[in-house]
């Protein structure tokens, strides 16, 4: 969990303070555990995001501001966005310290 919230990309701290360490279930010896967030944004943070459309959910417009000015528009095409893969790396890097490899199948 530490690692995670190091790694986690920070704009207003919100998605790092949200990062959980929860304990799912006792296999014999194993433990089962859970790293991640409860922030509805994380995953899109983490995995990146393809080119879409924003449209406004309870107005007729979107507003926001491009260099000072106020903009109005029903419909926004965003690029997308990059993943960064901060849980990924966390994950690779403790396993990586206990002598650990990760495979994906």
């Amino acid at each position: 969990m530490a690692r995670a919230k190091v790694l986690a990309p920070v704009d207003t701290g919100r998605l790092r303070a949200s990062i959980r360490l929860e304990r799912r279930s006792v296999f014999g010896l194993r433990q089962r555990w859970t790293v991640g967030s409860d922030v509805e944004y994380a995953p899109m943070v983490n995995d990146g995001t393809r080119p879409h459309k924003i449209r406004p959910r309870t107005k007729k417009a979107l507003r926001f501001k491009v260099g000072g000015k106020v903009v109005f528009a029903r419909v926004v095409s965003h690029p997308g966005t990059r993943a960064r893969p901060f849980l990924d790396r966390a994950l690779r890097d403790v396993a990586r310290s206990r002598g650990y490899s990760i495979t994906q199948r």
